[in-house]
């Protein structure tokens, strides 16, 4: 019979598997108290939960959520990032600890239905722009033309006020 705090935990990730746009999981063997205290900061700063289980009760989670196939990844120390809505953040946040000191390690992440196990992902993860990055490019690109036609039609009202004005300086 399962204790009841195992089953909390179990049901806890699987409620976070359903909420999360994106999984990671890492190793963060070798992180000391204050940088795994920064990272979590740093995580929680920007909303990812950052949760640490026993690899069966994350293997219990993956299973009863459909999302067997990252089990093969349950080997040694496991942490559990769970992203919102933009991969990019969490993909940026790890890659930017590892480059700095070399941990925690990304063992695989999954995003929208797709399992990425390669640190070659991870980077081109990070180099994505965020979504907000995203919003005001689009509005910029979408405001350019708009503002260079405003200026366009308003040009003949511009030059008939700078004659006009012309002529009554010259009739003064």
């Amino acid at each position: 019979m399962a204790r009841p705090e195992k089953v909390a935990v179990v049901e806890d990730i699987k409620e976070k598997l359903r909420s999360a746009g994106s999984v990671f999981l890492t190793d963060f063997t070798g992180l000391n108290v204050e940088e795994m205290g920064n990272l979590r900061r740093e995580l929680r700063k920007n909303e990812i939960v950052y949760t640490i289980a026993k690899n069966t009760l994350i293997r219990r989670a993956f299973n009863e959520s459909e999302l067997a196939e990252l089990e093969d990844f349950l080997v040694g120390p496991t942490a559990v990032a769970f992203g919102a809505d933009d991969p990019s953040v969490p993909a940026k946040i790890f890659h930017e600890s590892f480059k700095k000191l070399e941990r925690p390690v990304t063992k695989c992440f999954y995003v929208d239905g797709k399992l990425f196990s390669e640190y070659k992902d991870l980077e081109a993860f990070a180099s994505l722009p965020s979504k907000e990055e995203l919003l005001v490019q689009v509005l910029v690109g979408i405001q350019s033309p708009l503002t260079g036609l405003i200026a366009s039609i308003e040009a003949p009202a511009r030059e008939l006020v700078s004659v006009l004005e012309a002529l009554v300086e010259a009739k003064k």
